[in-house]
């Protein structure tokens, strides 16, 4: 990690008392379309008190994060990472005004997302977050008094759609939901052509300078609080069907529909699929992201197959499909070793684990016969909590705020991805 601040514990000790972490409210109407004025001087480098930081890396030890990992995490990644109610990084913003985000050319299309969460209703951005002292814009004009602009690579159709840069200490911040197979929508583009542009990553992996993971799992701080609401016969009561799957895209990697047709071919009426891929066997659910499909509460395990197996790639398949809709998740995407890393212990099965689709099928259905069996992979509940804030279904949206805080506790210093690809290479960080 680049330089990292030094943390001042007396102010640490006042924050707690007083308002959100010490910082200012804006309420949501003040959100968009604003511009702030006279920009300050950016913060001096300075060092992580030792003690603090070594705190901070203990939940992240227990993952088996390696040094290296540990040490590529910004601070920010390092809390997201750490126990249910973690006291967040000091701030090293020495700015008056707000910081200005503004959301390059799609900011109203991510909106639906970001802000209205699939409603009709606009949420603000800094809800229950750490720091709310920043605002955002839309306008293009705003590019040159902007503290931060966010590009989405993935709506990007080349890069003359970027504008000219204004100022050093402006941070160019290049967002992607999508893994390193499916950066881009148009066009044949590569991520190299970006090359010296962007001083930020922020994706779903969590060695990003703003990570913004599709679901986080943190240690709960009491013992046993995850189950005081969970009903022990839940599976005699609710779970009346095995295995379900839901398929928007239908191309995808062929591994993945080739292994579901090899499953259905064993299961039978034992599997359905949601959707027209493979021709599915039920009504799709309505909707794609903005709405829930209840359908998915009836089923004991779902298939979490991504549509890239690519470092870290975990999405809502896992942790809303699978973790939320209390079902077993079997994983066929990223590497198993990071699921471990990443997920609660002992709370899903991995393709990757069994030679053949028969051997899979053979072992679930011996979970289902054995209500105890199964049950186990449930365990980590008492001891976990899964945290959906990705903006679909209904839940939180967390990506403004997260840029919000990194414009808070990231290092001051400026750094640009000279070579992207060192950072997001879909031949070194995913596999066929």
């Amino acid at each position: 990690m680049l330089g990292t601040p030094q943390y001042i514990l007396l102010l640490l000790f006042l924050c707690v008392g007083s308002t959100i972490f010490c910082a200012i409210f804006l309420t949501f109407p003040s959100l968009l379309g604003q511009t702030i004025g006279k920009k300050s001087s950016i913060a001096k480098q300075t060092k992580y008190s030792k003690e603090i930081l070594d705190i901070s890396i203990v939940p992240q030890k227990e993952r088996n994060f390696s040094d290296v990992q540990i040490n590529r995490m910004t601070l920010l990644g390092r809390w997201l990472l750490s126990s249910e109610g973690s006291v967040p990084p000091t701030t090293i913003n020495t700015k008056r005004e707000p910081y200005l985000i503004l959301i390059w050319m799609h900011g109203k299309f991510l909106e639906r997302r970001h802000i209205k969460r699939f409603t009709k209703k606009k949420f603000s951005p800094w809800q229950n977050c750490s720091v709310t002292k920043c605002m955002l814009t839309y306008r293009s004009r705003d590019i040159a008094i902007a503290d931060a602009v966010i590009f989405h690579l993935h709506l990007t159709k080349d890069i003359s759609e970027l504008p000219a840069r204004q100022h050093r200490r402006q941070r160019w911040i290049f967002l992607t939901d999508e893994s390193p197979m499916h950066t881009f929508l148009y066009g044949n583009q590569q991520i190299s052509e970006y090359n010296g542009l962007f001083n930020w990553s922020m994706s779903y992996r969590m060695d990003s300078d703003i990570p913004v993971p599709y679901g986080r799992v943190v240690r709960r701080s009491r013992l046993n609080s995850g189950i005081a609401n969970f009903p022990k016969d839940f599976i005699k009561k609710s779970k009346t069907k095995l295995v379900a799957v839901m398929g928007s895209n239908c191309a995808g990697i062929k591994r993945r529909w080739k292994y579901v047709s090899e499953l259905k071919s064993i299961l039978r009426n034992e599997l359905d699929i949601y959707g027209k891929c493979l021709t599915g066997n039920v009504t799709a659910c309505p909707g794609h992201f903005d709405r829930d499909c209840e359908a998915l509460n009836a089923y004991k395990f779902y298939l979490a197959f991504e549509n890239s197996n690519c470092k870290e790639y975990i999405t809502e398949k896992v942790f809303w499909n699978g973790y939320h809709k209390l079902a077993i998740p079997i994983i066929m995407g990223a590497p198993k070793k990071d699921c471990e890393q990443l997920l609660p212990p002992h709370s899903f099965l991995h393709v990757s684990d069994f030679a053949n689709p028969t051997t899979l099928v053979n072992y679930i259905l011996y979970l289902n016969r054995h209500d105890d069996k199964y049950l186990e992979y449930h365990e980590w509940r008492k001891y976990y909590k899964v945290i959906n804030e990705h903006g679909y279904f209904g839940s939180s949206s967390r990506h403004y705020c997260r840029v919000c805080e990194a414009l808070h506790y990231n290092s001051p210093t400026v750094k640009v991805y000279e070579d992207i690809e060192s950072f997001w290479d879909k031949h070194r960080d995913c596999t066929s």
